[in-house]
């Protein structure tokens, strides 16, 4: 980060210039920019578009046509420059949205000149269906042509007179909410965004997913490929060595190295956005409340997260999905994997032995998360799929579409497996549903039974990490007989949290699943960083949570080799 903070500002009268000709003050400034009519220079690419020596310029909207501009070296591994220009085009953003344009009176002495009409928005159809459905088969519309300065007729805004290289790193700066408004507001920034589309997209999703870009991109190719019909057995075990050869890179990873299609991109935006993102927030509100009614002491209710806590949760979420579309019913209308169905231990050797033991435990919280809002809405709807309802008097025999035998322990058992499995598409769409009848409706398509092994009594089953431990025994089952050392050794998405090693006594331990309390899985112990961990009484809650189920023992002291 530069020392210098902010770089050299020009000293200038911005009162004199703001009297003077917009045209003046645009004309100084972008001389500073290669500005030709030419258009091969502003090819998107990974590289920053503006070198550190250029020209960033902050036009914002407000009583005057221009009220500042700034000039700052475009540097962007500098987090104070980013947080800096974030609160300049947050003002932007709020004069755009809430403050039009006053009219312009012209001298009494000057002959008027006739008003410019204002630009017509952009089609919400481009960027509007792009944002609000969540298909990997959304289609990519052709790019329009591409000039360097703003369409006639449509730059009476200063905004819109920027370059474009200025406005794409505008808009690389925007979240995904902000550049939706921009882009709907404005034809010149719409056509901007069509332009730079995949380069902004890899932007937006990197910003977005942080150390989950990896997970994100195996869950992605996944979902296309199982909703493609096209994932077999073979395909499945060549992702997932594609996806663990990518995850050993993690920290060169970037996925403007994918070369993803662009509807595949898209796909990848939404799904965060309208899926990912919100559950996050709901299983955020969930496990901090069941802390709270589990510990002793009086916190406060903060559910920010900080950067590691929200990596890990973020990553877990898409664990999970990656493992519904390889192992579960994440598709329903798709074709099942083609060929023989995965054995339980070979879930877990494939998929789960690709993590450390505490990563397994933060997929297992998303499950304990998933698996509570499904008993809730099983037994809400219990009486209206009942196939003793009057309602389906006439439908039997057979058993009636729509009607489930919630009251036999077997069905119940493995339609909640069956539709956890679904994936959080569905869990994010009932969390949405507030009304009943909808609700009954929305389910009574949606419930299904489990097709094969899954997770829990199956991959993380006691037995079959015994044989795992039996027939492809690790240097983790190692270090676990020896009971090496792990204490805690700060917070990184790459150390086990403070929970995993209070847990366990600061030693190592592989065991997961089955060995764990299922009440601790309640707290989202494993997401949450030391200094949450202690100042909501956490790790006590862990500690006394640990001696109820174990009851004194190690299961470690237990296990058979």
């Amino acid at each position: 980060m530069e020392e210098s903070g902010w770089g050299a500002v020009p000293t200038l009268d911005y009162s004199a210039l703001l009297r003077s000709r917009r045209t003046q003050i645009l004309r100084w400034a972008t001389t500073r920019i290669p500005h030709t009519d030419d258009d091969s220079h502003l090819t998107p690419r990974p590289a920053p578009l503006l070198r550190s020596d250029s020209l960033v310029l902050v036009l914002i909207q407000a009583a005057t046509p221009i009220c500042c501009i700034v000039w700052r070296p475009l540097l962007s591994e500098d987090t104070h420059h980013r947080l800096s220009m974030k609160r300049i085009f947050g003002k932007l953003r709020r004069r755009l949205r809430h403050e039009p344009k006053p009219a312009t009176q012209p001298p009494s002495s000057a002959k008027a000149t006739p008003a410019k009409t204002a630009p017509a928005k952009a089609a919400p159809d481009a960027v509007a269906s792009e944002m609000s459905v969540t298909t990997p088969e959304s289609t990519t519309e052709a790019l329009p042509p591409f000039s360097s300065r703003a369409p006639d007729g449509q730059a009476d805004a200063p905004l819109e007179s920027l370059p474009a290289e200025v406005r794409h790193h505008l808009l690389s700066f925007l979240d995904l909410g902000q550049l939706k408004r921009l882009v709907h507001a404005s034809p010149v920034y719409h056509q901007q965004y069509l332009s730079g589309r995949r380069l902004l997209l890899c932007g937006l999703l990197e910003g977005m997913l942080g150390i989950a870009a990896v997970d994100a991109w195996a869950a992605c190719r996944a979902s296309v490929r199982r909703a493609a019909g096209r994932l077999t057995r073979g395909k499945v075990k060549g992702h997932l060595q594609r996806y663990q050869e990518r995850r050993s890179s993690i920290q060169t990873y970037s996925i403007r190295d994918e070369n993803l299609p662009e509807k595949d991109l898209v796909f990848m935006v939404k799904f965060h956005w309208f899926v990912v993102a919100p559950l996050a927030r709901r299983y955020t509100h969930w496990a901090l409340s069941n802390l709270r009614d589990e510990s002793t002491v009086e916190f406060d209710d903060d559910e920010t997260l900080s950067q590691t806590e929200e990596g890990r949760l973020i990553r877990a979420l898409y664990r999970f999905q990656l493992c519904c579309t390889l192992f579960g019913n994440s598709h329903l209308g798709a074709p099942q994997v083609t060929g023989s169905r995965f054995e339980s231990v070979e879930i877990l050797v494939f998929f789960l032995c690709l993590f450390e033991p505490w990563e397994v435990e933060e997929i297992a919280c998303i499950y304990a998360f998933a698996k509570e809002k499904y008993g809730q809405v099983f037994g809400d709807i219990k009486w209206d799929v009942d196939q003793t309802n009057p309602k389906f008097d006439g439908q039997r025999p057979p058993t009636p579409n729509g009607a489930f035998d919630f009251d036999n322990p077997w069905a119940y058992t493995t339609l909640l497996r069956g539709t956890i499995s679904r994936g959080l598409d569905l869990l994010q769409a009932v969390f949405g549903i507030d009304d009943h009848d909808q609700l009954v409706s929305a389910m009574q398509a949606q419930i299904t039974w489990a097709v094969g092994n899954f997770l829990e009594d199956d991959a993380w089953s006691e037995s079959t990490q015994f044989v795992r431990r039996r027939g492809r025994p690790s240097e983790g089952d190692e270090k676990q007989q020896r009971k090496d050392p792990m204490p805690f050794e700060g917070d990184s998405e790459s150390c086990p949290p403070l929970a995993w090693t209070t847990i366990w006594k600061d030693t190592y331990s592989n065991l997961f699943g089955i060995f764990m309390p299922e009440a601790t899985r309640l707290l989202g112990y494993v997401f949450w960083d030391a200094p949450r961990m202690e100042s909501t009484g956490a790790c006590d809650v862990v500690t006394r949570q640990r001696e109820t189920d174990w009851r004194g023992y190690d299961p470690r002291d237990y296990l058979l080799y």
